[in-house]
């Protein structure tokens, strides 16, 4: 306790309990706004990724309309539009030169491709990019059947938390059935919290065809 000049007590200064609660709710409300944040940036990722996933497939319908076949189907080493029509088809994109002519005939400009979509819907939300491929027990998925991929089946590349989110919110929940397949069996089902999930990145693959 400390005297002034004049005998008297100096009156000490401090928060009260009132001022202390009220600097505590406060910064709760901050966290509780940035944790919100957060979330609405993760599940914006999870519908941005979807939505360039049906740019894809509506790509590949305009495809088919026209040429009566799906983008990569029957294309040769020097894929074009005219000789990918020419080639034959089985309905199932498998190879490199097929793998390769579906961007090429889709994303490239007259006359090697049609410029139905642009370059950049390759790249996903995710920091990666698509590739199709022929399914793999490895990621889950069917062998007969053709699949957008984040990068490549095998690769685990995306946030297990993502995949899990799309899984449930556009498909079925179960990383080993339905149209949104993943290497995370053990990790997540139709009953996981999805944001909670701590065990990195899972592959992520999406049927296309048939």
């Amino acid at each position: 306790m400390s005297v002034n000049q004049a005998g008297c007590q100096a009156k000490q200064g401090g928060f009260t309990l009132v001022e202390l609660a009220i600097v505590l709710v406060i910064i709760g409300l901050i966290l509780g706004m940035a944790f919100k944040g957060k979330d609405l940036i993760d599940g914006a990722k999870v519908k941005s990724a979807q939505a360039n996933i049906n740019k894809i497939q509506a790509g590949m319908n305009i495809y088919f309309e026209r040429y009566s076949s799906y983008p990569g189907d029957g294309c040769p080493a020097a894929a074009t539009v005219t000789t990918c029509s020419a080639g034959a088809h089985n309905g199932l994109i498998a190879g490199a030169n097929e793998i390769a002519g579906f961007w090429t005939v889709l994303t490239s400009a007259p006359p090697a491709g049609t410029n139905i979509l642009p370059l950049a819907e390759r790249t996903n939300p995710f920091g990666s990019v698509w590739a199709v491929a022929v399914g793999t027990a490895a990621t889950n998925t069917a062998t007969t059947s053709n699949y957008l991929v984040a990068t490549a089946l095998g690769n685990a590349a995306v946030d297990g938390r993502y995949v899990c989110a799309m899984d449930q919110k556009f498909d079925d929940g179960v990383p080993t059935t339905g149209n949104i397949r993943s290497n995370g069996g053990t990790v997540y089902t139709a009953l996981s919290d999805c944001w909670a999930i701590t065990t990195g990145q899972q592959s992520l693959s999406v049927q296309i065809l048939p």
